[in-house]
């Protein structure tokens, strides 16, 4: 593409995205050029924390969607714009919602690992956030009323601990590791917040020693750095449980790169590591043969799928959500390389026992 006709396309949409926000000025001109093409939208009314509020949201294809204003007026979000990158940054630490701007629509991403699942749109010169996003990322919940359709949105109540990201910037003769971790803090048990810790801290470095000896049986001929990044998001924090999600992302050449996704659920009482059926055997026993046939019957639905899933392993990849299990494998172990990280959200109500919580 023209380099001039493609930051003059950015530039367009970076207006309107400034115009949603409050901007006015040149902005204005190009949020009117871009309401031209709409899509079937119902409004829905708001309240946050059992006030009704101005502005409304709307369903858009099925998808409930939340004005950025509103979370930055009346949820007090922190909202800031990057000019140099086109960035949309809402919220703060690693609940932070950023949105890349580009001629080819909004990147968003939590924490700087980014989320594919839910699209953030621009609608009549206005952003909008799916609240799925809100609800599974930046602990906010809601009850939908469908009569008179409207959502009550609250906050979570979640667990009474810091996580902080840390970050790792450094760089070899060949390769650049950029690594961001996290570290919790709060817990009245300082031994069982030492061994979380502990945990996170060896995934880490053993990704950075596992690149390190990549780097060398590297090929002197070639002339690029390799690259060894990890962001994690959190996943839930309630009910003295924690779970993320950290993606190790590496790149050494060749036609693709590598992505490897780990799940980690810990319980905050002790610090333990929940495997799956650690989690879900006592309160499900057949857990695994219903889990097993709902993964399948997902899997099958991916174009290219290999055909070779026999059943969960003892150490599947999966971590909670506030709504199901989110089981997940890694690339090109049952799907080509295209299908990414296939992840399968599985309603918690299809894999426990009638009656049963896992929360409780």
């Amino acid at each position: 593409m023209n380099k001039v006709l493609k930051y003059s396309i950015s530039a367009m949409m970076a207006g309107v995205l400034l115009t949603s926000f409050g901007y006015t000025g040149q902005a204005t001109v190009f949020a009117a050029q871009t309401t031209k093409k709409t899509v079937e939208q119902t409004s829905v009314i708001l309240k946050w924390k059992g006030k009704t509020l101005s502005q409304k949201g709307l369903i858009s294809q099925g998808n409930t969607l939340i004005p950025v204003t509103v979370l930055r007026d009346q949820l007090g979000l922190p909202l800031s714009y990057n000019p140099g990158t086109r960035t949309y940054s809402l919220g703060s630490g690693y609940k932070q919602l950023n949105m890349d701007v580009s001629e080819y629509g909004v990147n968003a991403n939590v924490n700087n690992y980014y989320i594919y699942d839910y699209e953030v749109k621009n609608i009549g010169g206005k952003i909008y956030i799916p609240f799925k996003l809100l609800s599974d990322y930046l602990g906010i919940q809601g009850v939908w009323n469908p009569s008179l359709r409207s959502l009550s949105i609250t906050p979570r109540v979640e667990n009474d601990i810091k996580i902080v990201t840390e970050l790792l910037e450094t760089k070899t003769k060949d390769t650049l590791f950029l690594m961001r971790y996290p570290t919790v803090s709060g817990l009245g048990d300082k031994e069982v917040e030492k061994n979380i810790n502990a945990v996170l801290e060896k995934h880490k470095t053993q990704f950075i020693e596992d690149s390190k000896e990549q780097e060398k049986k590297r090929d002197s001929s070639v002339d690029y750095m390799y690259q060894a990044f990890q962001n994690f998001v959190v996943t839930y924090n309630e009910n003295d449980m924690l779970s993320l999600a950290i993606d190790q992302y590496s790149y050494t050449g060749g036609a693709h790169d590598s992505t490897i996704r780990t799940g980690f659920t810990f319980s905050l009482k002790d610090g333990k590591v929940f495997t799956l059926e650690d989690l879900l055997k006592e309160k499900s026993p057949n857990y695994k043969v219903e889990l097993d046939k709902l993964v399948a019957k997902d899997l099958k639905d991916i174009n290219g799928y290999y055909g070779t899933f026999k059943g969960l392993n003892a150490d599947a990849e999966y971590v909670i959500k506030p709504d199901g299990l989110a089981v997940f494998f890694q690339q090109y172990e049952y799907t080509p390389f295209a299908a990414g990280i296939p992840t399968f959200l599985i309603p918690y109500n299809q894999v426990l026992s009638k009656g049963t919580s896992l929360f409780k």
